[in-house]
């Protein structure tokens, strides 16, 4: 008799050929206006055109700024949302090096870091260049850059000289800051392991295939599990790929073919996305830090039905769940979307002190799980402190791995051919040690 074997397909983070906004390497440091006026440059802008940002949800962007007696700029950002309602923030903008004046930083949450505004070009009367870059341990880079104008509207020939800058500044070239050639794209190691710790094989997801391509894949592998990362949720290959592998496995489940997904901070908000067709998610302060786990309605969910009753006080009692995310489905969100209360139970909550958060969720009626923390980390990454590592910690990762790799144990897909097989695994590629410069202690690099 062989041995049943169980086939995940983890799908790539990210890829800098696929998303305008992320890059390999560190921020690029183009060149800002000269002598720099910034009382000339307050009042209102209105947004032309945008690199892709997952903060700003609706249309009708607008900036107002006013200079403060103190120096710093109040900055009053609003948006009009699908629903006709105004969304609006008001944080501080300042200039940390005189000699500098277009280089400033600005902020909208206290006790967060300043997130970098540069000012490229603007003539002050009609338009300006605004670019913003953070960096990610220097292994990866998300920018933002947005065409402003002081009307609602901007001429042909004036958008093109600003994508010319923002092209000579390399902040558009897909093909540059990137590690090595071939590193376009990346799987933490850990995922890998917290899927074999259970049993199974791995198969990454390589981005900007075809639906054929996909397809063909879905009908190979026995689940896939969404790992978190930095790329957009809305409009990226990772955002694509996972489209395509939630709408195959909803229409696969309702004929009955059991197909498990699995999503995981940035997948867990994926999820969310995919379900609600919304961007929903609220700020958070729940970078780096761990929390035990509010419980809902765990006791009889599929999730955590079969794990010890010792392990399950002790989730509720010591902070187990690591988290590193900003961005979070609040609960008062949730209990007002029907498309989310519909399809999802919430088996866990936590709060940053402000924001109730919804942190561990299965659907109802399909093999859909999600964790806005990182189950994968207590086992199998030590970069950083705020990771437990307590006996308690690490039979979390092997308890929730051992759910997951159950739930795909009950379909039967497999490769057409063990060479097919063979070639697809992720054996095929070799993890590189990022522990020095990186969230994880090892990355595969595609």
């Amino acid at each position: 008799m062989t041995a049943f074997k169980v086939l995940f397909a983890l799908l790539l983070t990210a890829a800098t050929i696929d998303s305008q906004s992320f890059h390999g390497g560190k921020c690029p440091k183009p060149s800002v206006q000269e002598d720099f006026n910034v009382t000339k440059y307050m009042g209102t802008w209105y947004e032309i055109e945008k690199l892709p940002a997952v903060f700003e949800r609706g249309t009708c962007n607008q900036a107002t700024y006013s200079l403060q007696s103190d120096g710093t700029v109040k900055v009053h950002n609003a948006e009009l949302l699908s629903d006709g309602t105004i969304n609006s923030i008001e944080g501080v903008a300042k200039v940390k090096d005189p000699s500098q004046p277009a280089v400033l930083s600005v902020n909208f949450f206290k006790g967060v870091a300043d997130s970098p505004y540069w000012v490229l070009s603007t003539d002050y009367q009609s338009y300006s260049l605004v670019y913003s870059c953070s960096d990610f341990f220097g292994v990866f880079n998300i920018d933002f850059a947005w065409i402003l104008a002081r009307t609602r509207t901007l001429t042909e020939d004036v958008i093109k000289q600003l994508h010319e800058k923002l092209t000579a500044a390399g902040v558009l070239a897909q093909d540059v800051y990137l590690p090595q050639p071939n590193e376009t794209a990346y799987i933490a190691a850990s995922y890998v392991k917290f899927l074999e710790s259970a049993g199974a094989r791995v198969v990454p997801v390589m981005i900007n295939q075809t639906l054929e391509e996909y397809k063909t894949l879905f009908n190979s592998i026995n689940g896939i599990l969404y790992p978190g990362g930095g790329v957009s949720i809305i409009s990226s290959g990772y955002e694509r790929a996972a489209k395509i592998f939630y709408e195959l496995a909803i229409e696969a489940n309702k004929r009955g073919d059991y197909f498990p997904v699995w999503g995981t901070c940035l997948g867990f908000e994926q999820l969310m996305y995919l379900t609600s067709k919304k961007t929903i998610l609220a700020y958070t302060n729940t970078s780096g830090v761990a929390l035990p786990l509010n419980f809902t309605n765990a006791e009889d969910s599929r999730m955590f039905k079969g794990f010890p009753a010792q392990l399950m006080k002790d989730l509720a009692s010591e902070p187990l769940t690591v988290n590193s995310h900003k961005w979070s489905l609040g609960m008062l969100t949730y209990n007002t979307n029907e498309e989310l209360k519909k399809f999802y139970k919430v088996l866990s909550v936590n709060t940053d002190g402000n924001v109730e958060f919804v942190s561990t969720v299965e659907a109802y009626d399909y093999p859909i799980y999600g964790t806005q923390w990182h189950p994968e980390k207590n086992a199998f990454e030590w970069t950083r402190p705020s990771i437990p590592h307590s006996p308690s910690a690490v039979k979390t990762t092997f308890y929730m791995a051992e759910f997951f790799v159950n739930e795909a144990r009950k379909n039967f897909h497999k490769f057409e051919t063990e060479e097919g097989e063979s070639k697809a695994l992720i054996y095929n590629y070799n993890p590189v040690y990022t522990g020095t410069k990186s969230a994880f202690e090892q990355t595969y690099f595609f």
